[in-house]
């Protein structure tokens, strides 16, 4: 009797990991990923480095996603867009003719490196897809990219899109606020700093809204990279805003369509 019992239980066991979420994401790491049930994911990396003169090394690292379960042509223009892909089909075999062809053009000597270094630098061209969420049909992902050319310091950036997976677009501020140049706006982002002290290298009087963000129920985002609104020093810039405190600037369709709380 209890050889049957284990047994029964051993199968329900199995029976329970059998309904688990299938969901697969490779070479993605992501503290706050949330991901749709069955919802394929998958990468590309290309990465090289050349050595074009004695004081230069060129180096190249760029990584994209993949969306198997996306077929249209619109919604994927508009998620390879932002990571400067361009192709007439998006399989993976396209995808990686793509990155190949950017590959070869960073890691090629063309005139602006004529002045070589005194002393040897690698000139670096790095770039990623970051899933960031993928729930109630909105899909948020991030492109980030880091670099050196010469010069006193490198860059970095931090770009995210949210896309509405049953209407085939990009979101933007104009889908989410009644008026997204509202002069109040200024007085509103001044105050939602995340990181306060970013406002003493405030470069602008003013700052607008923009279309690089993110959002969940509660709140969304904004994103202000190096030198956009802040010195090089701030690094990139979050403001970070309750939906609850601006709900009189939402649209009536983006908190019923989004369920807004």
């Amino acid at each position: 009797m209890k050889n049957l019992i284990a047994i029964l239980s051993f199968a329900v066991l199995l029976s329970s990991c059998n309904k688990t979420e299938n969901t697969k994401v490779s070479n993605t790491k992501s503290d706050s990923i949330e991901t749709k049930k069955e919802f394929a994911i998958d990468s590309l990396r290309v990465q090289d480095s050349v050595q074009v003169a004695k004081t230069l090394t060129l180096s190249f690292e760029k990584q994209i996603l993949l969306f198997p379960d996306i077929t249209n042509k619109t919604l994927l223009d508009s998620i390879y867009k932002p990571a400067n892909i361009t192709s007439p089909e998006y399989s993976k075999q396209a995808l990686s003719a793509v990155l190949e062809k950017l590959k070869a053009a960073s890691l090629k000597k063309d005139e602006s490196q004529d002045f070589m270094p005194e002393f040897k630098q690698t000139w670096e061209d790095m770039s990623a897809m970051k899933l960031i969420s993928n729930k109630d049909n909105v899909l948020t992902l991030q492109y980030a990219g880091n670099g050196y050319s010469g010069g006193a310091h490198g860059y970095y950036f931090e770009s995210y899109k949210a896309f509405d997976l049953k209407n085939y677009k990009v979101i933007s501020q104009n889908d989410i606020f009644k008026n997204p140049t509202d002069v109040n706006w200024n007085k509103i982002l001044q105050n939602h700093f995340d990181e306060p002290e970013q406002k003493e290298m405030l470069l602008v009087d003013k700052i607008e809204l923009n279309n690089n963000f993110f959002f969940d129920q509660n709140k969304i985002t904004f994103v202000y990279n190096q030198y956009e609104i802040t010195a090089y020093a701030a690094g990139v810039v979050y403001i970070t805003l309750n939906f609850k405190d601006i709900k009189d600037q939402l649209k009536p369709e983006f908190i019923q369509q989004y369920k807004i709380k």
